[in-house]
């Protein structure tokens, strides 16, 4: 097979023999500290990615991405609103919702918790009606003052399937000769549901019209309509809807968009930290490929003096630098890819065990694959290799013939 001048002698400075074994050792370090560096980052990332996508889906996919209210939180006309709405791009559904806050009380304690009040056959959030274990959304009925909660907080109540509980709510409260006495009402426990995050702790599902009489406003009212979008994460750039007079829209970053700006912040930071590994053998391939470059001017020197350009000299010595980076940038990224998708049975097998869940058991660490996030950090790492050897091949191109060979 032919292959260009260049490529034939680098190649072969890559397999040959050096009279210094440092040279050889640096070399084949630097290729080390390449394959670390990228199976390091990959498989970090993938976990990274892989959390990312747990809390999207735990959290964002049960709660609402957008909500559409007013100033008083009472909406009449929500019938008419609902079409419109549905028509928005990116809108995946939306259903009208009644929403306060309230305390629940049982024979064990009692906590502060959200409401919300739903029409089952409009209820949108795949997540939770995936999660519910216990009883069945259907026993939300009108009149039969039915809820389902979280497990955690059945858990922190010592409440069950079929346990009464008392909701209590200052929006609807009323003045009596005793004062002004919060809005409260007897209901029972019809189902549990088990998310994962903290909406297990903090959300009360109920039918509308049951939400409805329990802050006393009319039951075809709702306090607004909410909307989910076919990606949360898209909301940045969704063209909002336009509003009448006195409504407003909020979406999920208000509540948890700190939680997600965090991560994402945690993900730069470890992308960073990882990449010096990479730079730090980009270095080592720099220092291995000017140590050889020394090693060779006898050599440089005679190529020269055969009538072999500087350019192609470069070129040798681009190629002899660079395969160190490719070689591990490509071996960095099999092995990441493998690690990362075995890593929960890598952890087994060494008995450890990151995270447990509510009942103590280990809980298998989420891992994700970004296609494109992977070739860039394979590309970065072999553009950074192929940088490090520019300097080393430009003293190369610059080896005086007369000045290697005097004393050789």
């Amino acid at each position: 097979m032919f292959y260009p001048l260049s490529l034939f002698i680098g190649l072969r400075y890559t397999k040959s023999k050096r009279s210094n074994k440092f040279v050889s050792f640096v070399s084949l370090f630097s290729t080390g500290g390449i394959t670390l560096g990228v199976l390091a980052l990959i498989t970090v990332l993938s976990v990274m990615n892989g959390f990312e996508q747990e809390l999207k889906t735990r959290i964002l996919g049960a709660v609402p991405h957008a909500m559409v209210s007013n100033q008083e939180n009472v909406v009449s006309d929500w019938q008419q609103e609902l079409a419109s709405f549905a028509q928005l791009e990116h809108v995946k559904s939306v259903e009208p919702v009644v929403r306060t806050e309230a305390i629940i009380q049982s024979s064990k304690g009692l906590l502060g918790v959200e409401i919300e009040g739903i029409k089952p056959e409009l209820f949108a959030s795949d997540v939770i009606k995936s999660t519910i274990h216990s009883g069945r959304l259907t026993d939300l009925k009108a009149g039969d003052y039915n809820i389902i909660i979280g497990q955690a907080l059945a858990r922190e109540l010592s409440v069950g399937v079929g346990d009464k509980v008392r909701l209590i709510s200052a929006r609807g409260s009323r003045f009596t000769p005793l004062g002004r006495m919060p809005s409260q009402r007897k209901f029972t426990v019809a189902g549990l549901f088990s998310v994962g995050s903290d909406v297990d702790k903090q959300m009360v599902l109920m039918h509308i019209q049951d939400a409805a009489r329990l802050i006393r406003i009319e039951k075809e009212q709702a306090t607004g309509l909410r909307l989910y979008l076919d990606d949360p994460f898209d909301i940045q750039s969704w063209t909002p809807p336009k509003l009448a007079d006195g409504q407003r829209l909020t979406d999920w970053r208000e509540t948890h968009g700190q939680l997600f700006a965090a991560v994402k912040m945690e993900k730069n930071m470890i992308w960073l930290l990882l990449c010096l590994i990479i730079a730090v053998a980009a270095f080592n391939i720099l220092s291995s490929s000017v140590m050889v470059v020394s090693d060779k001017n006898a050599e440089v020197a005679i190529l020269k003096t055969l009538g072999i350009r500087g350019r192609t000299l470069n070129l040798i010595f681009i190629i002899q630098g660079a395969w160190s980076g490719i070689i591990g940038a490509l071996f960095g990224t099999a092995l990441g890819l493998l690690l990362s998708t075995y890593i929960n049975e890598t952890l087994a097998f060494l008995g450890l065990h990151l995270l447990s869940n509510a009942s103590g058991g280990a809980r298998l660490l989420p891992v994700l694959h970004e296609p494109l996030q992977i070739v860039v950090i394979m590309s970065g790492a072999m553009l950074l290799s192929l940088l490090a050897t520019l300097y080393p091949a430009y003293r190369a191109g610059k080896v005086s013939p007369v000045e290697a060979l005097r004393y050789e």
